[in-house]
């Protein structure tokens, strides 16, 4: 919690604005913008955005980029250290090999991501009609399947990279495809066991 509060005092500071200026271009209180910046507890994702979006016109261009993608690391870091799951073992998305590995590594990767709420996910997603809350809580909470179209929502919603987009869909297809040849393997031996009769 501690580096998420500095980076956002580091970026009000880069900007030479005061909170009440910020809150100005934020929506949000100058009271509520130093409580995000105070480290006392980790803020809501949309309060870090729009944390964000307050300094982003005052930044350089490359100070943009880098000052977002500093600001969701250390939120993300932060959530988990609230949430109590930053030691927490996990299966690389690399390794997956079956149904128990894919749902323990995606729950994992929602973690990492910051447990972002379910309908923010689901918000980011771009597809709400694809991926109900209810859907997405029995994926991500009750080890539930997703097609793939689902697993790719998910992965988008929560802010996941191309690279990620890409190593989710092999783990999909190869768990899905590895299933369906047992599956296939189990009705050829249950068809010929019936012929030799």
């Amino acid at each position: 919690m501690r580096e998420l509060a500095l980076e956002l005092r580091k970026q009000r500071s880069a900007t030479g604005r005061t909170y009440a200026e910020l809150a100005g271009e934020s929506l949000l209180s100058p009271a509520t913008l130093k409580r995000a910046a105070s480290g006392a507890s980790v803020p809501r994702f949309e309060t870090v955005q729009a944390f964000y979006a307050a300094c982003r016109p005052h930044l350089r261009r490359e100070q943009q980029i880098a000052a977002w993608a500093s600001i969701l690391k250390k939120w993300r870091l932060a959530r988990m250290e609230e949430r109590g799951t930053l030691a927490a073992q996990t299966v690389n998305v690399d390794f997956v090999v079956d149904y128990r590995d894919f749902v323990l590594a995606l729950r994992a990767f929602w973690e990492r991501k910051g447990a972002l709420p379910l309908r923010t996910v689901q918000r980011f997603s771009e597809d709400s009609i694809l991926l109900p809350v209810s859907s997405l809580a029995r994926i991500l909470n009750r080890g539930a399947i997703p097609n793939e179209r689902q697993l790719q929502a998910i992965i988008r919603g929560c802010l996941g990279t191309t690279l990620e987009q890409k190593k989710w869909e092999a783990a999909w297809d190869k768990v899905f495809r590895r299933q369906n040849a047992r599956m296939v393997g189990h009705l050829d031996g249950a068809f010929s066991v019936k012929r030799s009769r």
